[in-house]
């Protein structure tokens, strides 16, 4: 299936989750992001939960906050 991230365009395999793609764009999770997708703000409780679908936009807004 063909979705949209960060503005560009990628083919990934059905069934893919919210985290999983989290893990695969950003090299394992960072400590601060949320996701928006479909037009709603996923925060980080729900990324297991959510499987993306053909046509989705998803983009990352990651925190200003640094890890001490």
């Amino acid at each position: 299936m063909k979705i949209i991230v960060s503005g560009k365009r990628k083919e990934v395999t059905d069934g893919l989750t919210v985290a999983q793609l989290i893990n695969s764009e950003t090299n394992g999770r960072p400590r601060y992001v949320s996701v928006v997708t479909r037009k709603e703000l996923l925060l980080e409780g729900g990324f297991n939960d959510v499987v993306l679908q053909d046509g989705d936009t998803v983009e990352f807004i990651y925190s200003g906050e640094e890890e001490c």
